[in-house]
């Protein structure tokens, strides 16, 4: 009898000799949500993380082509240093009358108690476009992401004829909310507690409305190493201490 043919006779007299339970171990199990839950965000060294930044963006266009709206640009390099600015977005129009909006959008309070992400867009008026967006970017990549806007230092207003957008801190993150001129009705964007939260209310016509929130990671480019292959191991050995 060959070497390999006794290896292969000692490993099945091993298996058969496995209790039940025992044997159960070798048997793929589902892992539940809440064990994947806590392994978010652990599989990647603090030295690999080169950027990491947060933009969020509200935007109203009425009839008229006026526009108003903000840019919230939050970005942390691999050195911890944090940074936040907004940025007012408007255009003028075409000088044309706006008709003031008469719908009215009712109900919808559940929503801000919802958890996780949570997108809505409701119109009571006609011909009116609107979108909201979430966008995660992961790259490797040494380039430097421009910042541009003012320093945020507190609740800020910015204000023109399409309307009043105001940035303040909300449940421990930011909020954008947007009120349109004319009756052609609101927006908000709030992130933070781990929820994102985007809505839009249109009371009037031909409105554009958009609220766009993109998340971007640059890790920097590195070869597979022990310390990568112990950090992946020592977050394995947390699952199913009872028996894995």
């Amino acid at each position: 009898m060959n070497i390999k043919m006794k290896c292969c006779l000692i490993g099945s007299l091993a298996c058969l000799s496995l209790p039940v339970s025992a044997q159960g171990l070798f048997q793929p199990v589902e892992l539940r949500d809440a064990e994947l839950a806590e392994l978010r965000g652990r599989y990647v060294l603090p030295d690999r993380v080169i950027h990491f930044g947060v933009t969020m963006t509200t935007f109203w266009q009425n009839s008229a082509g006026q526009a108003i709206g903000a840019q919230v640009n939050f970005q942390m390099n691999g050195k911890s240093e944090p940074s936040l600015h907004v940025t007012m977005l408007e255009q003028l129009g075409n000088g044309a009358v706006v008709n003031p909006g008469t719908g009215q959008v009712i109900g919808g309070a559940g929503l801000g108690s919802v958890q996780g992400v949570v997108q809505s867009v409701r119109s009571a008026g006609d011909y009116n476009d609107a979108l909201n967006d979430l966008t995660i970017n992961i790259s490797s990549s040494e380039q430097v992401f421009a910042q541009g806007g003012q320093p945020w230092n507190g609740p800020t207003q910015f204000a023109n004829g399409a309307g009043v957008v105001q940035i303040n801190k909300h449940a421990g993150g930011l909020q954008i909310a947007l009120q349109a001129n004319h009756g052609q009705g609101s927006a908000q964007q709030i992130m933070g507690g781990g929820n994102l939260s985007q809505q839009a209310n249109i009371g009037g016509n031909l409105n554009q409305v958009f609220n766009t929130a993109e998340l971007n990671v640059a890790l920097r480019e590195r070869a597979l190493s022990m310390d990568l292959a112990n950090c992946a191991w020592e977050q394995m050995r947390a699952l199913r201490p009872a028996g894995y």
